[in-house]
Parts: C-alpha cells; structure tokens; sequence
C-alpha cells in the first residue's frame, strides 16, 4: 500500500507529490508523473537519517528555498 506525502496537499498543478510503499525486500517511491525508484531497507534508512540531520536542506536564501517557503 503507498502511503501519500503529508506535503502534498493538491492544490498546486504539480505539487510533487511521491509515494512511498514499504514491502518485504524494498521501499518504492513512485511520483506525480509515474517515475519509480526502488531502495533496499539500509539505503532507505540512511536517507530518511540524512533527512532528520538536515543533509538535504537548502541553502537559507536561495531561490529554491523561497519558492519552498512561499
């Protein structure tokens, strides 16, 4: 079962939503326009750590993140 991005709140035209489905070998993550990407457990545990850590975070200021702000 894929389990929406609480982010994603289908407002927007593309809002970038992925969903996430946790089986038995692997964690699939599917998004918007229909790419899937498929992750063994450790590769996913240490993305959602990074995560946490900040690891993926935009530079305070750039345009990207006042897009994401906005």
């Amino acid at each position: 079962m894929f389990i929406k991005s609480s982010r994603c709140d289908g407002q927007q035209e593309t809002c970038g939503c992925v969903n996430v489905a946790i089986v038995r070998d692997a964690v699939v993550v599917t998004d918007e326009e229909g790419n899937v990407s498929k992750f063994d457990h450790f590769e996913w545990r240490d993305f959602i750590a990074g995560v946490k850590e900040g690891e993926f975070d935009l530079p305070a200021g750039s345009p990207a993140s006042a897009a994401v702000a906005a």
